[in-house]
This record gives structure tokens, sequence and C-alpha cells, in this order.
């Protein structure tokens, strides 16, 4: 059995660290709220131009978009999305391994690969995998004018045909304590025609084998009606040409605000976990050196006792 002096630095060093988790848990559950409200804020912002474009769409003829275009004479992207930091439990594990079977499939390609955060860009690059761009100043804070330029870049990469599509790998936020690590094909859009009595929805990005991202005719609603019902300035075309680009970002911006907040998530429950852990160690080790305690006392007890009848 461990001497008291043992036992009683182990529970010093086990209450500071402890102390340690417990603060982090704190900060990062400060982090995941304010994390939380950018994403609620995003997913609004989405749904709105959503609701515009379904108003556009059965306005516009023979839908046609840059952004839309398909074409084989080009690498595609992947950008994947892990954290900065660590200590987040399975976190960045998950998408690690989500992106290494994704890269061991389309090794026949040459696959551009960009980071949004240092644990999977350090993963990576040990291994020999070139990083065509590195967003590694995060920091955990969801910054939505550093992730629009980002989703810019690709974008006008692939307007110019440097790229033939973008997928984003990222963790995809179900509740505080669950994401999904998930692949999300972001470009080209794919624009498809519904029959009016079919509804419509984007592609979700949850499915196994993810395809464009997709914008479809609200159903219900005929070209005819719908073109009566609204008037366009300059031209449903016009209008559908400058809000295509703008619902592309706002999707991208709210894959990345879903990333972050799983971060934050993660890593509170993991703060959580060793918090209660360190709890149990303490109580394990607080028991342990009063039976220590006990023993001395009563080993000194007998030996007085003893002492007392040999004197007699």
């Amino acid at each position: 059995m461990a001497s008291l002096r043992v036992i009683r630095r182990s529970l010093r060093s086990v209450q500071n660290t402890k102390q340690i988790m417990r603060a982090m848990q704190l900060v990062s559950g400060s982090k995941f709220k304010r994390a939380q409200s950018r994403l609620l804020q995003g997913r609004q912002m989405l749904e709105f131009l959503d609701g515009l474009l379904q108003r556009v769409l059965p306005t516009v003829p023979n839908l046609q978009h840059p952004l839309a275009a398909t074409r084989e004479d080009a690498p595609s992207a992947l950008l994947i999305v892990t954290s900065d930091a660590g200590l987040a439990g399975s976190y960045n594990t998950n998408l690690i391994q989500l992106a290494e079977a994704e890269l061991r499939r389309d090794s026949a390609r040459a696959t551009q690969i960009s980071y949004v955060g240092k644990r999977g860009y350090r993963y990576f690059a040990k291994r020999g995998y070139a990083a065509r761009d590195a967003y590694l100043d995060f920091a955990g804070r969801p910054d939505v004018t550093k992730i629009d330029a980002i989703g810019k870049v690709l974008m006008d990469r692939f307007l110019a045909g440097e790229i033939s599509s973008v997928k984003l790998l990222y963790a995809k936020f179900i509740s505080p304590s669950v994401s999904r690590p998930t692949i999300k094909q972001w470009l080209p859009i794919a624009l498809s025609t519904q029959h009016p009595a079919h509804s419509t929805k984007l592609n979700s990005p949850n499915s196994e084998h993810p395809r464009p991202a997709s914008v479809e005719r609200r159903g219900g609603r005929t070209p005819n009606r719908a073109a009566d019902e609204y008037i366009f300035e300059p031209s449903p075309t016009r209008v559908f040409e400058d809000l295509l680009p703008r619902w592309a970002i706002a999707t991208f911006r709210l894959v990345l605000l879903e990333a972050f907040t799983s971060e934050h998530g993660a890593r509170m429950i993991a703060m959580k976990n060793a918090t209660d852990n360190a709890q149990e160690l303490l109580t394990s080790l607080t028991m342990q050196r009063n039976r220590v305690r006990q023993a001395a006392i009563t080993k000194e007890l007998s030996e007085i006792v003893g002492t007392v009848e040999a004197l007699k």
C-alpha cells in the first residue's frame, strides 16, 4: 500500500488537475454558446436566401450558372476542417479517419487539399500530402469574415476552371455531445427541376455518398403564377445570377459554423468527463488515505497497549 506522503502528493496533483479541467470546461462552454448563436444566425440566413431562390427559380428558363458547370479536365478540391487545439476527445480523430478514407478512394485523381485547423494540417503534412492552402489562425473563433474569404477563394478557383469540384469535410453539429463527420460536395451546384407536386429541399449533407449541393424548384406553384406574384428588377435571370453565389457562400459559411460549434461542444464534453474522472479519483484517493491513517493509528494503539501490558 502506498505511503501516506505519496497519497497526499497524489491528492494535491489530482486536485490541481481537476481545477484546470473545470476552468477549461467553463471556457469551452462559453465559446460553445457563442458559436451556437452564430450557427443559428447562419441557418436563418441560409433559409432566407433559400426562400428567395424558390421564388426566382420558377421564373428562370433553362437553369444555367457557372457555379453549376461540370467539368472533368481539372482536379478536385477537398477542404478538411479540423481544430487548431486538442483536448476535444475523438473530434479530430474521427475527421482524420474520414479524410484518409476519402483520399484513398480518390487516389487515382489529383486532389488539391486545403486545410482549416492545425490538427489536420500537421497530420497530413507528416504523411506527404501537399497543402494547396492552410488556414491555421482561427484559434476556435468562428470569424465570419475569414470564413467568407475562404469560400470566395475556392469559388473563384472553381469559376476560373482550376478545379472541377469542391468537397467540404467537417463535423456536422447534432448536439453538444454528438457531431457527425460528414463530406459535403459544395461545388458544382446541381440545379434540378421537380414536378410541381413534389417538394423542394436542399441536398442533405449527411448522405453516405454525397452529391453536389442542389437547388430545386418549389413545389405547389406553377411558373406562370410565380411570375404573376413577384416583380423582379432588372430581370429574374439577373436576380438568379446574383443570388446563387450568395446562397453558395451562405452554405459554405454554415458548414464551417457547424464545424466550430461541434469542436467547442466536443471540448466542453471532454473537459466535463475529465473533471468527473478527477473527482472520482479524488474520492478513491481520499478513501485510501483514510484507510492508511486508520491502519497507522490502529498500529500505534496496538503498540501502546502491548507496551503497557509488558510493563505490568
